[in-house]
């Protein structure tokens, strides 16, 4: 297997940040799949929510800005570490904190297509049932794969959202006075660096989609929308073993389920009835 490297990305959701290591570590790495991943921690909540290092190999901690804005700054510092100190990783695996991943040999499926097909990206569209086109809704950001040595090259980060945001603010409140989606965001990036890579608009967006691997097992990521006009998302993919709930109860029965209870914070979880110590009693959304 070639040189891995997960990023995980956190603001307020501590606990699940260290059952996520727990996995990597206990899960992942004692598998016959993958050994020795480099983790980078980027956060940006409370320092005293977060104060030391728990199974990752960097913790990185930075100011927090708003949602959008902030996540896209983690997950900018996160991949500038991993090329400022692990040169040597082949593919960054970029999670959202409450994204676990407890099926390795289905990861390493995917990465293994990467390398075989010289794929880019892994990722799949932001979208709903009838309206699943990635140029159009964006590409999931809490879950994605992306060969580093090529994004580095081609310059697809930093995302630089706040750039971005204040550029074309008028622009957005002008049309909808919508924000600026970071998925949307991220995925021209990805065109833009296939672009800088092929010196053709056309010929990129062509190569763009070819060099994408599209993750169709976990399409759709949103269900329907809700009266409020709420994309409501599904949070279980059996057999991808991707589990996004944002509150624990499920994520431990699932946990329960699959016999997975080694680790320090797993076992916490899994012992506990009365679960409000869970990030910090972090309301549900």
């Amino acid at each position: 297997m070639k040189n891995i490297g997960v990023l995980i990305y956190t603001y307020n959701r501590i606990d699940d940040a260290k059952v996520n290591m727990d996995i990597i570590r206990n899960v992942w790495e004692k598998s016959k799949h993958f050994e020795n991943v480099k983790i980078i921690h980027s956060f940006n909540g409370e320092r005293n929510w977060y104060p030391k290092k728990y199974l990752e190999n960097n913790l990185v901690a930075i100011k927090n800005s708003w949602h959008f804005q902030g996540a896209s700054d983690l997950i900018d510092v996160g991949i500038k570490t991993f090329q400022k100190k692990y040169k040597n990783i082949d593919y960054v695996i970029v999670l959202a904190s409450d994204t676990w991943l407890i099926k390795p040999v289905y990861l390493e499926d995917i990465l293994n297509k990467m390398k075989k097909d010289n794929l880019y990206l892994a990722t799949c569209p932001w979208g709903l049932p009838e309206r699943n086109e990635i140029r159009d809704v964006g590409m999931a950001v809490d879950f994605f794969i992306v060969d580093l040595k090529w994004a580095t090259k081609y310059k697809m980060f930093p995302i630089n959202y706040l750039d971005f945001y204040k550029k074309y603010e008028e622009l957005f409140l002008y049309q909808k006075g919508g924000n600026v989606m970071l998925e949307k965001l991220l995925y021209v990036r990805y065109l833009k660096a296939v672009n800088m890579e092929e010196n053709s608009v056309d010929v990129a967006r062509k190569t763009a989609i070819k060099k994408l691997l599209d993750l169709k097992d976990r399409v759709p990521v949103h269900s329907h929308i809700d009266e409020k006009g709420n994309w409501i998302r599904n949070m279980y993919w059996p057999e991808m073993g991707l589990l996004t709930h944002h509150e624990p109860e499920p994520k431990r029965d699932i946990l329960k389920k699959e016999k997975i209870s080694n680790g320090k914070n797993i076992e916490m979880l899994l012992k506990n009835e009365d679960l409000s110590y869970f990030n910090n009693g972090v309301s549900k959304m």
